[in-house]
C-alpha cells in the first residue's frame, strides 16, 4: 500500500506544481519574449553567437547529454533560420558524434564491451555483412539511440573519416526537418498560429520521418533484389 500512496502523492504534487508554475513557464508571450531576446543577440553578435551555439552543441552532443541536442536543433531553426541552422547543426552534431566515437575507442572500450555486449554483437554482425550501409540505415532510422551508435561504432573496425561522412549524411534529413520545425515555431505570434499549415506539416514530418525512410530503404532493397 505504501508504493501506490507514494505514487499518488508524487502525482498530486506534480499536478500542483504544473498548475502553479508551468503556465508561466510555457506562456506563449514569455516564450516569444525569450526568442526575441535571443534573436536580437544573434543579430547583434553575429560571430560570437554562432561560435557559442556551435561550441555548446558540440559539447552537449559529444558528451551525450540526453534531449539537449534535439532542443538545440529546434532552437537553431528559431534563431538562425533553416539554411544557416541546418549548416550549423549538421557539422556540430557530426563533430559531437565523432568526439563520442573517439571517447569510446580510446577511453571506454572495455566498459562498452561489458555493458552493451549483446547490442554490440548484433551491430557487429550486421555491420560485418553490410558495412557502411548498415551505419547509414541506423542514422536514417533511429531504431537504436544515436549515443549508443556512436559508442559501439567506436569499438568496431571503421575509420573516423568514414564514420564522419556517413553520420553527417545519415543525420541530415532529420536535421532539416527539426530545424525547419524550429523556424516555424519562431513565427508563432498567437495561439491561432500554432495551428498554421506549415507548422503542422513540420511536426507531421518529424513524427513520420523514421517510418518514411524505413519504407524507402525497404523499397530500394526489394528493387535491387528483383
Amino acid at each position: 500500500m505504501r508504493r501506490p500512496a507514494l505514487l499518488l502523492f508524487i502525482l498530486i504534487i506534480t499536478f500542483l506544481l504544473s498548475y502553479i508554475y508551468l503556465q508561466e513557464i510555457f506562456n506563449l508571450d514569455k516564450l516569444k519574449e525569450h526568442i526575441t531576446f535571443l534573436k536580437t543577440w544573434v543579430n547583434e553578435e553575429v560571430y560570437i553567437s554562432r561560435i557559442s551555439f556551435f561550441t555548446l552543441y558540440v559539447i552537449f552532443s559529444g558528451l551525450s547529454f540526453p534531449f539537449v541536442p534535439s532542443i538545440l536543433t529546434i532552437a537553431a531553426g528559431a534563431l538562425f533560420g533553416v539554411i544557416e541552422g541546418v549548416i550549423i547543426v549538421s557539422f556540430a552534431s557530426t563533430i559531437g558524434a565523432c568526439i563520442c566515437f573517439l571517447l569510446s575507442r580510446y577511453l571506454l572500450k572495455d566498459f562498452i564491451n561489458n555493458k552493451f555486449e549483446k547490442t554490440k554483437i548484433i551491430i557487429d554482425n550486421k555491420f560485418s555483412k553490410n558495412g557502411i550501409y548498415y551505419l547509414l540505415s541506423l542514422r536514417l532510422i533511429p531504431t537504436i539511440s544515436f549515443v549508443l551508435i556512436n559508442l559501439i561504432m567506436g569499438i568496431l573496425p571503421i575509420s573516423l573519416f568514414r564514420f564522419y561522412y556517413i553520420s553527417q549524411l545519415g543525420m541530415l534529413p532529420a536535421t532539416v526537418i527539426y530545424v525547419n520545425a524550429g523556424s516555424e515555431i519562431s513565427k508563432v505570434n498567437s495561439v491561432n498560429d500554432i495551428m498554421s499549415f506549415t507548422l503542422i506539416v513540420s511536426f507531421i514530418l518529424v513524427a513520420t520521418l523514421p517510418i518514411l525512410i524505413k519504407f524507402l530503404i525497404n523499397y530500394f532493397i526489394k528493387l535491387n533484389n528483383t
